[in-house]
């Protein structure tokens, strides 16, 4: 993620839908939330890099099946975080 932590997701994760209203709510299944902010990073930007892994495996009804190549494709882009909150409640 840029700043020292790595996040592993198994699964799926979540099926997009146009009705998420909440762009600040987590993940349901699998985040990331930064403490700091990027600017003392190059460029201002924590470098993040996102690594999927496809594995197919199938069997059909008369017991036969098989399996594929896993499939690795990965993806870097800078990510800019200009400013954390923090909330202090007593107790």
């Amino acid at each position: 993620m840029g700043d020292g932590t790595v996040v592993e997701c198994d699964g799926p994760g979540t099926v997009f839908s146009a009705t998420f209203d909440d762009a600040g709510a987590p993940s349901p299944d699998c985040g990331h939330t930064y403490t700091r902010t990027s600017t003392d990073q190059p460029h201002g930007r924590f470098p993040v890099t996102a690594t999927l892994t496809w594995t197919v495996r199938w069997t059909t009804t008369t017991g036969s099946g098989g399996s594929l190549d896993s499939l690795t494709t990965s993806a870097s882009r800078g990510v800019r975080v200009r400013e954390v909150h923090a909330l202090v409640t007593d107790g």
